[in-house]
């Protein structure tokens, strides 16, 4: 359900960018520029930031524990990169993937766990237009996220904090629509593999995130 009401909101202002193509952002004409698509049109620098949802896919997956729990949390990110042509780029990324939390009890003792997960991400992006609609195109990205996972367990009266730190792959899809010769509108989906150390908090993490780009391009 939740994954559907992101691609819903996403869906939901792609189709208002293109309002704001036509109409105009602000009182401002934001009329997409023809896009260039020379690869000797130098290198092109970009910044942005965004919002969304993330998720650790195993946290609830603590042997023995009964209770709630939930595996996600609202996301940002802030990132900058370099296209070095059209087709292809690099994207350093700083990510805060949220908190999941769960509460119950393990065997006959009360229990909770909160994982805080965050880092730096660097990527390489490919890029590919779409000729059939006018100034949006998808991209990929491959990289690794260097994170940070913040643990804090509560088991009965005793509790325990630790920070485990390492370096895992990341892949990710998305596209991006050129509001105007320098905004643009951003929407992707980003897997981070196997974040934190010991079984009983190594979890895999999705982030679904939408926001703003502005670049040079």
């Amino acid at each position: 359900m939740k994954k559907l009401m992101i691609l819903s909101l996403v869906l939901g202002l792609f189709s208002a960018a293109e309002t704001v193509q036509a109409e105009g952002l602000f009182g401002f004409n934001t009329a997409p520029a023809n896009s260039n698509f020379s690869f000797n049109n130098g290198l092109k620098m970009y910044a942005g930031a965004s919002a969304g949802y993330a998720m650790q896919g195993n946290t609830c997956n603590l042997p023995f524990f009964e209770g709630s729990c939930e595996d996600g949390a609202m996301s940002w990110k802030v990132f900058g990169g370099a296209r070095l042509n059209p087709m292809f780029g690099a994207e350093l990324a700083y990510a805060h993937l949220g908190t999941a939390e769960k509460k119950g009890v393990i065997a006959t003792q009360t229990a909770q766990v909160s994982n805080e997960l965050a880092g730096y991400q660097l990527s390489g992006v490919a890029y590919l237009p779409i000729n059939v609609v006018p100034n949006l195109e998808l991209m990929g990205k491959g990289g690794a996220m260097f994170w940070e996972r913040t643990t804090q367990e509560t088991l009965s009266t005793n509790s325990k904090h630790s920070t485990d730190q390492g370096i895992s792959p990341l892949v990710g899809l998305g596209a991006q629509y050129q509001l105007n010769p320098n905004l643009h509108l951003r929407g992707e989906w980003e897997h981070v593999f196997n974040t934190g150390s010991g079984s009983d908090h190594e979890t895999d993490a999705d982030n679904y995130s939408l926001g703003f780009m502005y670049s040079t391009l």
